[in-house]
């Protein structure tokens, strides 16, 4: 039901862009049109206007030549019926017509209507419509000596036509514009949506399959939709890692909690063979203690480590004197030392700051200093020191015990991973792991330097904080 929705929800939004994106054609088309119109209807007006005035000059200078007669009979002999149709009106201070020529062929126009315009205006053009509504005249005046006004009027049909077939030729070509922009709009809105689609489509098939290992096709280009699958992946890749390492960790526990159940169950039946013997069972309690609280800390440690490795553990990070953490912790592990008797030396940049988690930092540094006393053998020496390197703070912890064999020292960050020389001593084999992954959260890196029987040298380096100004 939900995927049908989905469908019909695609459906929709692609039918809505490309819809949007023909109604933004068409607009857009319609007003390039406009503006063009304008312009076109604003250049004919003025060459309408130039042309008349041009007319006027010549008929003033016939006029200056021989007065209205001379006038008269150079309008006879220029009239064009052919060409453009002009009419010439000559009125007198009382607004008596002195003259009044229409050329051959003319149709339009009414001579009553000319009564209206008066000598003396201020407007020195006019446009009347002629009866037909076919078009217009457009009228210039000028004034000649005696108080005698001259009127020139052109016929307008023409430049009507003109325009009128641009809007013709317009709403004719509007029919294929809206067309391509329809077309247009579902090609770009389909390839525009792809995207989308492969991730719908992908988000199907991990439904129905349960592979968690699909993922969407990422295209060349780069824009909102490609960033969003891309982001789509990384969080599937995130929640696939998610996933792995819970298998790993329940895998791991799995195995590794048979031991510690095996010990608990024997110890339990040893206990009950026996249930008179009260110290015998008060025995059996604290190993069963024991077995108990290393199980916990077993899962606690796994939890941990997947949750750094996976980028959700939350790191409550503060400015820090790395000095002081390398102090603190030395210090707690002082009985420790003395009991191994052990010697802790320290050389440290009290200068170093940097950003972390104090408690996960204490836990990695504990890690480390608890492996070299308990790997470096009574009565020696372990080294822990911290330098600036650059942008980085770097913190070695060295000793001079057992070392690791080369072909160990690539597993040894394994999870639940002890090598051959380090069974003899009781633990988890998580503290290497727990270290990596801490560290890596941290933003930072962890190696080692080890040589079998000679000792070993573990390297912490962590973005050291910047100094102000």
């Amino acid at each position: 039901m939900s995927s049908k929705s989905s469908s019909k929800v695609g459906l929709t939004f692609s039918l809505k862009l490309s819809l949007l994106y023909a109604l933004y054609f068409v607009i857009a088309s319609g007003g390039l049109f406009l503006v063009a119109y304008y312009v076109i209807h604003n250049l004919v007006e003025q060459r309408e206007k130039e042309i008349v005035q041009d007319r006027i000059q010549e008929y003033l200078a016939w006029f200056a030549e021989g007065g209205i007669r001379a006038l008269k009979a150079r309008f006879d002999q220029q009239a064009n019926p052919q060409g453009d149709i002009f009419f010439v009106r000559i009125v007198g201070p009382l607004n008596q017509v002195l003259f009044l020529k229409f050329p051959q062929g003319f149709e339009g126009l009414d001579p009553r209507r000319l009564k209206g315009m008066q000598p003396g205006k201020k407007d020195f053009w006019f446009s009347l419509e002629d009866a037909s509504d076919k078009g217009a005249w457009t009228v210039g005046m000028a004034s000649l000596p005696g108080g005698i006004t001259l009127q020139v009027g052109k016929s307008s049909v023409r430049s009507r036509e003109l325009l009128s077939y641009f809007k013709t030729v317009f709403l004719i070509f509007m029919i294929p514009v809206l067309l391509l922009g329809v077309i247009g709009g579902s090609m770009v809105t389909f390839r525009a949506i792809k995207p989308i689609r492969s991730l719908i489509e992908t988000v199907k098939n991990i439904l129905r399959t349960g592979k968690m290992s699909l993922r969407v096709p990422v295209r060349k280009e780069r824009g909102e939709m490609d960033e969003l699958v891309g982001l789509f992946n990384e969080m599937l890749d995130k929640n696939d890692s998610l996933i792995q390492a819970m298998h790993n960790s329940l895998d791991n526990v799995a195995h590794d909690l048979r031991t510690p159940m095996t010990r608990l169950r024997g110890v339990a039946e040893f206990a009950l063979q026996d249930a008179t013997n009260r110290e015998a069972c008060r025995e059996a309690l604290g190993d069963c203690m024991e077995e108990s609280e290393r199980v916990l800390t077993m899962l606690n440690t796994l939890m941990d480590v997947a949750e750094a490795e996976t980028g959700v553990m939350r790191l409550q990070k503060t400015a820090l004197s790395l000095s002081h953490v390398i102090e603190d912790v030395v210090d707690l592990y002082e009985i420790v030392a003395e009991e191994q008797n052990t010697n802790v030396h320290l050389n440290l940049d009290k200068t170093i700051m940097i950003q972390a988690d104090r408690t996960r930092l204490q836990q990695v540094l504990a890690n480390l200093l608890d492996n070299a006393l308990k790997y470096g053998g009574k009565g020696g020496t372990v080294s822990v020191e911290s330098m600036a390197e650059g942008a980085e703070a770097v913190i070695s912890v060295s000793d001079k015990g057992m070392g690791i064999a080369e072909n160990e020292i690539s597993r040894i960050w394994e999870r639940l991973y002890r090598g051959d020389y380090s069974r003899s001593r009781r633990g988890l084999g998580l503290g290497l792991s727990f270290v990596k992954a801490i560290v890596e959260a941290h933003g930072g890196s962890v190696q080692v330097k080890s040589r079998l029987r000679e000792g070993s040298t573990f390297i912490v380096k962590l973005p050291r904080l910047k100094e102000k100004g």
